[in-house]
C-alpha cells in the first residue's frame, strides 16, 4: 500500500543502463504473460476518489542504498483536476532524500490491458519479454529544497509468481481498495544516478506491487504493509535468495480493527504460505513502530514475522489532514514451519504504518 502522495511533508527520510534479455527463460515468459491481465490500470474507476500507482523498489547491499519509486494517478482522469506523480526516496548510508513531481492530466497515457504508463519520454513503464523496464528522471528540488537529479533506468526481472487481487474495505465511509502483489521477487539491473553519482544495480534485490481503489484521504483510514527478501550470498549473479515475505492489512487510524489482512511466504518462485487471519502487535517508537510483529497460523502452518524499525519515514498527504504513512526500512526476523519444513531466515526489507 504506496506513496500516492497529492502533497508531500517530509519530516525524516529513510529511508540501467538496461541490456534487454533477448531470449528469457520459458518460465518466465510465463510470468511475464500472466502480468498483462494482473497488473494493468483501471482508468473505468476513475472520479474523483480514484487513485492507483505502481510501486518499484530496490535493495542494494553493496552500495548500502535503498531506493524506491512510484508512478501515482489519481482523481477524476477525464477532468483537469486529474493528476499524475512520480515520487522518488533513497537512502544512502545515513543521507536520505526524496523527490517528485507533478504531471497534468494531458501527459499521462495508462493502459487497461497492461501496465504501461508514461507521463513523459523520460518517467515510464513498460512490460517487456524480460519483465519491467522502468525508467524515472526528475530534475529539481529535494525535501530540503537543495537542487537535486535523479535518473532510474532498471529492468525488473520476476523470479517469483504473483499474488492474486487482495480486496477490501477501508475507511468509515467505507472505500475501496484493492492491492497486488505482481511481482513480490525481482533481479534487478541497470542503473541509479543522484546528482551524476552513478550506482550500478546488478543483480539487486527489488519488488513491485500495484494499488487502486476508490476512497478519501480525510476518512478514518489506516493500513500496515511490510515485504522482504532473503539476501543471496552464495550465487554472483543475483542478490535474490530463497525466501520471500510480503504482509498487509486494512484498518482505521487506531490500528485496532481489521478489514483484511494477508501474509504470504514464497520459496524460490512458488507460493508456500498464504494467511488469512494475521495478528498484528506493535511496540510504539513515538509516533511509529520500533518493532511490528505479524502472527499468523492455519491448522498444520504457521509463520511470525518480526520488524525492527531502523529508519523512518513520514509522509503526509495533505497539510490539512492528518493522515501520515511511515516508510520504514528494517530488519525483518522470519520464523515458523510450513509443511512440516522449518522456515528461518533474517533479512532487510521494507514497512508501511499509516493513519
Amino acid at each position: 500500500m504506496k506513496n500516492q502522495s497529492i502533497i508531500l511533508v517530509i519530516f525524516l527520510v529513510l529511508a540501467l543502463l538496461v541490456v534487454p534479455v533477448a531470449n528469457a527463460d520459458k518460465s518466465n515468459a510465463n510470468l511475464v504473460q500472466e502480468l498483462s491481465a494482473l497488473d494493468s490500470f483501471h482508468p473505468e474507476l476513475s472520479n474523483d476518489s480514484y487513485k492507483e500507482w505502481h510501486y518499484f523498489n530496490i535493495i542494494d547491499e553493496t552500495n548500502d542504498l535503498k531506493f524506491f519509486v512510484t508512478f501515482n494517478v489519481g482523481g477524476n482522469q477525464t477532468e483537469s483536476t486529474g493528476y499524475g506523480i512520480v515520487l522518488m526516496a533513497y537512502m544512502i548510508g545515513d543521507y536520505p532524500s526524496a523527490t517528485q513531481e507533478y504531471y497534468s492530466i494531458q501527459s499521462i497515457d495508462v493502459s487497461d490491458d497492461s501496465p504501461d504508463l508514461t507521463f513523459n519520454d523520460n518517467n515510464y513503464v513498460r512490460l517487456m519479454p524480460n519483465g519491467y523496464r522502468v525508467n524515472a528522471e526528475i530534475n529539481g528540488t529535494d525535501v530540503y529544497g537543495n537542487p537535486i537529479h535523479i535518473i532510474y533506468d532498471a529492468t525488473y526481472i520476476p523470479k517469483a509468481d504473483p499474488t492474486q487481487i487482495f480486496n477490501g474495505d477501508i475507511g468509515d465511509t467505507p472505500g475501496d481498495m484493492n492491492w497486488v502483489s505482481a511481482a513480490p521477487a525481482c533481479k534487478v539491473e541497470g542503473s541509479l544516478t543522484i546528482n551524476e553519482v552513478k550506482y550500478n544495480l546488478d543483480g539487486v534485490r527489488g519488488y513491485h506491487d500495484h494499488n487502486f481503489g476508490i476512497w478519501d484521504w480525510g476518512d478514518n483510514i489506516g493500513w500496515d504493509w511490510g515485504q522482504a527478501i532473503e539476501m543471496n550470498y552464495d550465487d554472483p549473479d543475483t542478490d535474490v535468495g530463497r525466501y520471500t515475505i510480503v504482509l498487509g492489512r486494512l484498518t482505521d487510524g487506531s490500528h485496532i480493527p481489521d478489514t483484511g489482512n494477508r501474509l504470504l511466504l514464497w520459496k524460490n518462485k512458488a507460493q508456500i504460505g498464504i494467511f488469512q487471519n494475521v495478528e498484528f502487535k506493535y511496540v510504539m517508537m513515538g509516533l511509529y513502530p520500533e518493532y511490528i510483529t505479524a502472527t499468523a497460523q492455519s491448522d498444520v502452518d504457521s509463520v511470525t514475522s518480526v520488524f525492527h524499525t531502523s529508519s523512518a519515514m513520514p509522509i503526509r498527504i495533505d497539510p490539512n489532514l492528518d493522515f501520515i504513512i511511515w516508510e520504514l526500512t528494517g530488519i525483518y526476523t522470519v520464523t515458523g514451519t510450513i509443511d512440516g519444513k522449518s522456515i528461518n531466515f533474517c533479512t532487510e526489507g521494507f514497512a508501511e504504518y499509516a493513519y
